[in-house]
C-alpha cells in the first residue's frame, strides 16, 4: 500500500468503525471519515483525498447527489460506491454518473481491499506517470543546463565569464541559496574566490580561506566531495569565521590530477539537505570548471606562443633583408662612387669655365646625379627601414620596380640583362615593402645562377584570373635535383659548397619569402631545368586573401 488517504461517508457508525479503524488503517491506508452528506461534501473539497468510499443512501442527501457534485467539481477523484443489496440498478446509474466500482453490503475485509486496490491501480499508475514526468522535466532542464554550460566552454574564451555561469548554473540546478568557486593561490596556498552567486558583501570583500582551517581546505586535500548539513543535524557549519550556514556541499576541481580549486554551494537559512545528484550534478559543473581553467591556461601559452613565434618570424624577415641589404652594397658603392665622380669633375669644369652656358649645363649634370643619388638612397631606406607588417592598398608592379633599380647597376657589371614585362595589374592589398623583400630575395637568386657567366633575367607581371603573377625567370644552371623538395626550408641553398655553387649565401633568402608569400595568402612555386635556368613564380589573390581578412 502506498499510504493513500480515503475519505470514507458512511452514516452506520458500526460499518464506518469497521472501515476507518479497523480495515483500512491495517492495510496501509489513511481514513478520513464523514457521516452525512454535507460533512462529505466538506472533506472532499478540504482533505483532497486519493479515493471516497461512499455510501448510497445517506440521512441528508442521495450518495447520487455527492457524485453529481464531485463530477461537475471535475477533480479527478474516484468514488466506489457501498449499497445494499438489490440495488444493483441503482449501481448502474452511478456509473453513469462517474462512480469507478462498487461493493454490496454486507461486506468482507477481502472484498473492500480488492476493489480499492482496483480502483487506486489507475490512479497510482497516473501518480508514478506523473512523478515520472516530473523527474524527467527536471532531468532534462538539468541536462539542458549541463549542455548550454559545455557549449560555453567550448565557445567561450572569457575565463571569468565561463566560471560565474558554472557557479550560476550550480546554485541553479540544486535549488541552492548561494555558490562561490574557490581557486588555490599558487603563491600562498590559500583559496581565493574567483567566482560568487548571491554572496554579498562576502563576494565584495574577497573571500579567502586557510587550506588548513576550512571545510573547503579538507576537500583540495583530500580530493574528494564533502556533503554536510540539513534536516536533523541541529548545528551550523563555518564556511568563514563569522559565516555559517545550514548545510553545504563542496566538489573538488581537478587539472591534471592535481586539485586546484572547489565548487561550493550552501543553505544560509533553509535545512534543506543536498542529495547525491545534486553532489552529481555540481561535480559535472566543477569538470566544465576544470576543463576551462586548463583551456584558458593552454589558450594563453598558445597565445604567448604565437606572439613570439610572429617576433621570431619578423627577426628573420629583418635578418633576411638585412642580408640582402649586404648584397646590394657593393653596387650601391659602385654607383655613388660613379655619382660622386659625375658630380666633382662637372663642379671643377664648372668653377673654371667662363660660358655661362658651359657652367649650367655642368651644373645640370650635378643637380641629376644627385637626384639619382636620392633615388638610389630613398629606394634602400625604404627597403632596409624596420618597421611591423602593414597590409594596405598598393601597386603590386612599383614594389616590383624598387628592387629592380636597386640591382640594376649591379646586374649591368656582372653581364647580366634586365628585361621587363610589366602588364596593368590591380593594386591589392598588401605589405608592398615585404612584397619587395621577396622581389629582391628572387631576383639576388636569378642574378648568383647566371655567375659568373651572365644571361638573362626576365621579370613579369600581370594578371591572371583572380591573382596577380610576378615570375623571375633566368638562364642560370638551374635547380639541383637533389634540394627541391627541401627548397624553401631554411639554411637550404645552391649557393656554396651545399648546393655546389661558387656564392656564399645564408640560405633564408627562399625561406623568408615563402613565409612572406604564405602569409598574403599566396603561392610560390618554381620550374627548374638543368642547365637551362629556372622560373620562380608568385601568385597573390587581387582580394588580399589571408592578409585582408586579418585588417
Amino acid at each position: 500500500m502506498a499510504g493513500e488517504r480515503i475519505l470514507v461517508v458512511e452514516d452506520s457508525l458500526d460499518i464506518l468503525s469497521f472501515l476507518a479503524e479497523d480495515v483500512l488503517p491495517y492495510h496501509g491506508y489513511n481514513v478520513v471519515s464523514a457521516t452525512t452528506g454535507e460533512e462529505g461534501l466538506g472533506k472532499l473539497a478540504s482533505e483532497e483525498p486519493d479515493l471516497v468510499l461512499l455510501d448510497l443512501e445517506l440521512p441528508d442527501m442521495s450518495g447520487m447527489d455527492i457524485l453529481r457534485t464531485a463530477q461537475e467539481d471535475e477533480n479527478g477523484i474516484p468514488v466506489v460506491l457501498m449499497t445494499a443489496y438489490g440495488s444493483e440498478s441503482t449501481a448502474v446509474e452511478a456509473f453513469r454518473l462517474g462512480a469507478r466500482d462498487y461493493i454490496i453490503k454486507p461486506f468482507t475485509t477481502e472484498q473492500v481491499i480488492d476493489v480499492l486496490d482496483r480502483t487506486l491501480t489507475e490512479t497510482r499508475l497516473r501518480r508514478e506517470k506523473d512523478h515520472l514526468m516530473d523527474s524527467l522535466q527536471e532531468r532534462v532542464e538539468e541536462m539542458t543546463i549541463l549542455s548550454a554550460v559545455g557549449k560555453s566552454v567550448v565557445s567561450l574564451m572569457d575565463l571569468e565569464e565561463l566560471l560565474n555561469r558554472i557557479v550560476e548554473a550550480g546554485v541553479y540546478v540544486t535549488s541552492a541559496e548561494e555558490g562561490f568557486l574557490l581557486l588555490v593561490d599558487p603563491e600562498t596556498s590559500d583559496l581565493y574566490l574567483r567566482a560568487g552567486k548571491n554572496l554579498g558583501n562576502w563576494e565584495a570583500q574577497g573571500l579567502r580561506l586557510k587550506v588548513e582551517d576550512s571545510l573547503a581546505g579538507q576537500v583540495v586535500k583530500t580530493g574528494k566531495p564533502m556533503r554536510r548539513g540539513g534536516k536533523g543535524t541541529g548545528r551550523d557549519f563555518k564556511v568563514k569565521t563569522g559565516y555559517l550556514v545550514k548545510s553545504l556541499l563542496h566538489v573538488p576541481l581537478v587539472v591534471k590530477d592535481e586539485v586546484v580549486g572547489v565548487l561550493s554551494i550552501d543553505n544560509q537559512v533553509s535545512d534543506v539537505e543536498f542529495t547525491e545528484e545534486d553532489q552529481y550534478l555540481l561535480s559535472t559543473l566543477a569538470d566544465y570548471a576544470a576543463i576551462s581553467i586548463e583551456n584558458s591556461t593552454l589558450y594563453d601559452e598558445l597565445r604567448k606562443n604565437m606572439e613570439d613565434l610572429k617576433q621570431s618570424q619578423q627577426e628573420l624577415i629583418e635578418s633576411s633583408k638585412l642580408a640582402a641589404v649586404g648584397t646590394l652594397a657593393a653596387g650601391v658603392a659602385h654607383e655613388f662612387n660613379n655619382l660622386l665622380a659625375a658630380i666633382s669633375g662637372h663642379t671643377e669644369l664648372g668653377l673654371i669655365s667662363e660660358d655661362m652656358d658651359e657652367i649650367k649645363q655642368s651644373l645640370n649634370v650635378v643637380v641629376e646625379s644627385v637626384d639619382r643619388a636620392k633615388r638610389i638612397t630613398s629606394n634602400l631606406l625604404a627597403f632596409a627601414r624596420r618597421r611591423e607588417p602593414r597590409m594596405e592598398i598598393a601597386d603590386v608592379t612599383e614594389a616590383v620596380e624598387t628592387p629592380l633599380q636597386l640591382m640594376e647597376r649591379d646586374l649591368e657589371k656582372s653581364n647580366i640583362k634586365l628585361v621587363r614585362e610589366f602588364s596593368d595589374v590591380p593594386a591589392i592589398v598588401c605589405d608592398a615593402g615585404q612584397i619587395s623583400q621577396v622581389c629582391l630575395n628572387l631576383l639576388t637568386n636569378s642574378r648568383d645562377a647566371m655567375l659568373p657567366d651572365g644571361g638573362t633575367v626576365t621579370v613579369k607581371v600581370k594578371q591572371d584570373g583572380d591573382d596577380i603573377v610576378i615570375a623571375f625567370s633566368d638562364t642560370g644552371g638551374g635547380v639541383p635535383d637533389h634540394i627541391m623538395d627541401k627548397l624553401f626550408e631554411p639554411f637550404v641553398t645552391t649557393k656554396g659548397p651545399l648546393g655546389g655553387g661558387d656564392v656564399s649565401g645564408t640560405g633564408l633568402g627562399l625561406s623568408v619569402s615563402y613565409g612572406i608569400v604564405k602569409n598574403h595568402g599566396g603561392t610560390i612555386e618554381v620550374e627548374t631545368e638543368e642547365g637551362k635556368g629556372s622560373t620562380f613564380t608568385v601568385r597573390l589573390p587581387t582580394s588580399g586573401g589571408e592578409a585582408q581578412s586579418e585588417q
